[in-house]
């Protein structure tokens, strides 16, 4: 098959693999394999892991689709969703099971397993349909990964929906979270939107702080 024609088609793939080339060629694995070596040494194509390949360097068009289900989460849509201003070094990638981190060239695609997968949806982007965390979601993956408090803080100042934020710390039942996330909305937002403590303990707003100034409503540690 002519290789301009052979390129044309595989536009259209965010990711192929090897099937997909056997697909549309319809030859042999063997002439597919020497194929795809020739496109990877010309750099017509790159190769994501093995049998997976793009014709595009943005791992924002690609990611979503190396594992099913996943979606984009953390840092990586908290910048998507201009929640932040910091630049991922890295893509980071909500899962059910267990997948190895995928090392690029120049950036790294890491699957982090979550209990509480969902709330996401389908983004468009470069012309690829990808799977991104709703805004809200985002920032609640952000507090069960524990990212640095003060990025949390500056997403909720950014985000428009605190209510859908509540809504979305309570179906977590994380009571460490919801204490956090009803003091930051409470602060910021003027507003804790149905969210109260659960329990009487005491958590650190900051993770790695546990001895400070305490806020006996939250039951934090300032």
């Amino acid at each position: 098959m002519n290789t301009i024609l052979l390129l044309k088609q595989l536009d259209l793939y965010p990711i192929f693999a090897e099937k997909d080339v056997l697909k549309i060629t319809k030859t042999t694995k063997k002439y597919v394999r020497t194929l795809l070596s020739r496109l990877l040494k010309k750099g017509y194509i790159y190769r994501i892991e093995r049998g997976k390949y793009s014709l595009y360097d943005d791992p924002l068009i690609f990611a979503s689709h190396l594992a099913k289900p996943s979606y984009l989460s953390l840092w990586t849509a908290l910048r998507y969703h201009n929640l932040t201003q910091q630049q991922p070094q890295n893509v980071f990638v909500l899962v059910k099971s267990p997948k190895r981190k995928i090392t690029l060239p120049n950036i790294s695609i890491n699957f982090i397993v979550t209990k509480q997968f969902g709330g996401y949806k389908t983004e468009r982007y470069r012309d690829f349909d990808i799977f991104v965390a709703e805004p809200e979601k985002a920032i609640i993956d952000g507090l069960l990964a524990r990212l640095p408090i003060e990025y949390i803080r500056e997403a909720i100042e950014l985000n428009q929906n605190p209510q859908k934020l509540a809504e979305y710390a309570k179906k977590t039942k994380n009571r460490s979270l919801i204490k956090r996330l009803g003091y930051l909305l409470e602060k910021y937002k003027q507003n804790s939107y149905g969210l109260k403590p659960l329990d009487y303990n005491y958590v650190p707003l900051d993770y790695t702080n546990r001895k400070g100034k305490k806020d006996k409503k939250w039951r934090l540690i300032l």
